[in-house]
């Protein structure tokens, strides 16, 4: 096969990738199927003026002669063993919105058709070195969701779709290649109702080809306003106006299980399934989750939820499926689960990748947000807290206990006086005796004062704090109010 280079497109013109899913209503069911016999013959059906027909099949059930729009009873008698399952719409919706968040990490304009993808290319190469490896990771991309897919590359997203083929392309054509391609269209693929398709079979118009030939003055006197529209559309002169897609900015998605599930471990495929589909979400965003809520659902009975809360930056799929799954261990669930949705709408962007020559404290945060990440499913968030600084002068308001492994400031000015590691709950008043300051016994100045100010702005407290001993050695750490003149110890030394 001739291989083409974008040196022989145009630089200037737009570069359209229409991707075409032809088996979308098969790939989209077999999705939310565990233990899918896919070596048999399978085939997807739906009702359709009355009678079920086929929508389509997999290559097992074609080799047997079963084809789209046969009736379900002709395609039995045909196949006997044929596996039919039925059409389902909001399943071929999700599957269809997952790709285009695949696709939406190779270019910034993708728009959603009613089977496939258009995306616009122009420039995208920069990021990926060539349009050849672009292409080559997208597919990738869109194996690993188990879709097939067919492209056609062209100027426009229109002619795009005329020209998409039986496989995924993995270099651009040449322009001219392109153009005598799109010329030798038949008519029949051009969108029009049948009237129009009888009044080209009528004038023996044949190709698209044969159709630019005629004037645009002759077609319109022929023709609707409606086919020289699409016509501008497939030239590329006029923009096309079609919606862009755009990822939401809350994730929400579910799983439907007719059959019930009425174990915690047949949770987990389906669970596995979620959590994919939501790291392609993080992904195309370029950005962290910081937790994610589980609900199941019973056919009778009350629902339970489950959250899970994160410590750093776990945004990848095994590692929150196995989180999830000590989380629910200590979940008491219903009998039987015939719906799973997860949700989350708690997000920070991306960190920066940083770069250590030793790779020693990168590895280091990253064992210790899973260990964190595991204690909290295990044990829940409530078990866990660190101490922190705060940017504090007065000594009972500078540390605080909160959630573990939070980014907080750690370059606050601090004393160089010797301070107490341990405060008391409270500062307790100390007694003067014949100007001797006495708690418990007799107290001794060694040194200071360290003047303390906080809060001015509301009531101004300030504070002068000194080194004190007793008789025995023990040292105390004391202050005397300014405004009281009443002495206090705060805390006492190791």
């Amino acid at each position: 096969m001739k291989k083409h280079r974008i040196n022989n497109i145009d630089q200037k013109k737009d570069i359209w990738l229409y991707i075409d899913f032809p088996l979308l209503a098969l790939d989209a069911v077999l999705t939310d199927t565990d233990n899918t016999q896919v070596e048999s013959a399978i085939a997807i059906a739906s009702l359709q003026k009355n009678v079920q027909r086929i929508v389509c099949c997999n290559n097992h059930a074609q080799k047997w002669g079963v084809e789209p729009a046969l009736s379900l009873s002709t395609a039995l008698t045909i196949c006997p063993d044929l596996l039919v399952l039925s059409r389902n719409h909001e399943q071929e919706k999700r599957l269809l919105h997952s790709l285009a968040l695949i696709a939406y990490q190779f270019s910034p304009e993708v728009i959603i058709s009613d089977r496939g993808l258009w995306l616009e290319l122009s420039g995208c190469d920069q990021l990926f070195h060539s349009y050849s490896k672009l292409l080559q990771r997208l597919h990738r991309q869109i194996l690993s969701l188990s879709a097939t897919a067919t492209t056609g590359i062209a100027m426009s997203p229109l002619s795009a779709q005329l020209l998409c083929g039986q496989k995924f392309q993995y270099y651009l054509p040449d322009e001219n290649e392109i153009h005598r391609s799109l010329m030798a269209t038949e008519l029949f693929k051009l969108p029009g109702n049948q009237k129009q398709k009888n009044n080209f079979k009528q004038l023996g118009l044949e190709s698209i080809g044969d159709l630019q030939a005629l004037p645009r003055s002759a077609l319109s006197q022929r023709f609707s306003p409606e086919l020289i529209e699409t016509l501008v559309l497939l030239n590329g002169e006029k923009p096309c106006t079609l919606n862009r897609f755009t990822p939401p900015v809350e994730f929400s998605d579910q799983i439907q299980i007719p059959q019930g599930l009425y174990s915690k471990d047949s949770l987990l495929f389906f669970m596995k399934t979620l959590l994919q589909r939501f790291c392609l979400y993080l992904s195309a965003r370029q950005c962290h989750c910081r937790n994610i809520v589980w609900c199941f659902e019973p056919l009778l009975g009350k629902r339970q939820s489950m959250a899970i809360t994160l410590s750093g930056s776990n945004n990848n799929w095994p590692s929150l499926l196995t989180l999830s799954r000590l989380r629910l261990e200590r979940l008491e669930l219903p009998q039987s689960i015939d719906q799973i949705s997860l949700f989350c709408d708690q997000f920070i962007d991306k960190p920066e990748l940083s770069f250590d020559l030793f790779d020693d404290q990168i590895t280091l945060d990253n064992q210790s947000s899973e260990l964190i990440d595991n204690l909290y499913a295990r044990l829940g968030v409530e078990a866990l807290s660190q101490p922190s600084m705060s940017e504090e002068h007065l000594p009972e308001n500078a540390g605080s206990i909160g959630p573990p492994n939070r980014s907080a400031k750690t370059n606050y000015s601090t004393s160089k006086a010797p301070q107490p590691l341990w405060l008391l709950t409270e500062p307790t008043r100390i007694q003067q005796r014949n100007k001797q300051l006495y708690w418990r016994q007799p107290l001794t100045i060694i040194s200071g004062p360290e003047r303390l100010c906080g809060n001015w702005w509301q009531s101004e407290q300030q504070r002068d704090y000194y080194l004190a001993c007793d008789s025995k050695g023990a040292r105390y750490w004391v202050f005397r109010e300014s405004m009281s003149k009443q002495w206090f110890v705060h805390g006492l030394f190791a």
